[in-house]
Parts: C-alpha cells; structure tokens; sequence
C-alpha cells in the first residue's frame, strides 16, 4: 500500500475533515487560526496535505521546507485509523520524498508534572521509534514549551530562527517568533 499526499484543496472530499482533526488533535494554543492555513493555501503555499492510503483518508501533514529542512508544523492521523502503523508509514513516505534533508518537528517538552504527561511519553517514544532525536534545543513559543526533534543531521540556532523568520514572516517573526534554548 502507498501513502498518497494529496494538496488540500477546497474540493477534496475531506476538505472539512481536515479542519475538524485538526481542532480535535491540537490545544489551542498550539493551533494557528484556521483562517490563516485557509489564507495560505489560496495564496500557494505549499505543505498542505491531505494524506491517503488507496482511497482511505488517514488524516493530514502540514510542513513548510526552507533551505535544506522539512519542518512538520502539523500532523495528525484521523482517530479511525490510530494505532494501525500509518504514523510510520506516512513518516516512512516523508523521509523518501524528502531523501537527503534533515526533517524537524516540536513535541510538548516533556514535563512529569503535566497532566498529560504518559501521552507526552508516548508521543517521544514514536518518534524516536522512527528515528528521530532531540536536536538539543527547546522552542519556547507563546504558552508552551517544546522540544525539537530532528532525523537526519543537526541544526544550529541560528538556523531554527531563520526558519522561522521565514515561517512567520518578518512582523510576526518580530513580535511572536519563539525563543530557542540549548538543552
């Protein structure tokens, strides 16, 4: 079977799917307004995507590239198909679309006192399952903590704040652009 990503688009059966995972799988604070994912999508950005096994839909990726990094903002399996090995098979997917680049993502720092603390666990165990590591850094971002993984290589500092200079645009880069600490 093979992992299909398929660029949302307004006609795309799921189209409203997306946006209700999306709600359920991020806290608020982690999401952006949807909104601006709609606004970026008719504006061409790219690293939207429906992601499909057949004619399955299995949930959604949402990842910017910028200067020999994939950066995986969101990523979220449908609640019906959990637990079923489609995490790694879509991860599987991104390292072969992406062969030679470093892909990163954030994860809740884990903290023993948080309340969702064995999902938190959890969460870190998949993704070094799949071959991701800390990148040594924590991304201090408007009301949570998080740490970098990445597969593939290292990064730098300063190459975490251009990423998201870029990401975010010089004004929101200036006034919500997280803080990034050396573990």
């Amino acid at each position: 079977m093979t992992i299909k990503f398929m660029p949302l688009a307004r006609e795309d059966d799921n189209y409203s799917n997306v946006f209700d995972l999306y709600e359920e799988a991020f806290s608020k604070v982690q999401r952006v307004p949807p909104w601006i994912l709609r606004y970026k999508m008719r504006k061409g950005k790219a690293g939207f995507y429906v992601i499909y096994e057949q004619d399955t839909w299995i949930g959604f990726i949402y990842n910017i590239e910028y200067k020999g990094l994939v950066f995986i903002q969101f990523f979220a399996i449908s609640e019906a198909c959990r637990s079923q090995g489609y995490g790694s098979k879509v991860l599987d997917s991104m390292r072969e679309r992406h062969s030679g680049t470093r892909i990163i993502l954030n994860i809740e720092k884990i903290d023993d006192q948080s309340k969702n603390y064995p999902q938190t666990v959890k969460r870190k165990a998949f993704y070094e399952k799949n071959g991701f590591r800390s990148s040594g850094y924590i991304v201090n971002e408007p009301g949570e903590q998080l740490e970098m993984l990445i597969l593939g290589g290292s990064i730098s500092k300063k190459e975490i704040e251009e990423m998201y200079k870029y990401l975010l645009g010089t004004i929101f880069g200036l006034l919500f652009g997280p803080k990034i600490i050396k573990i």
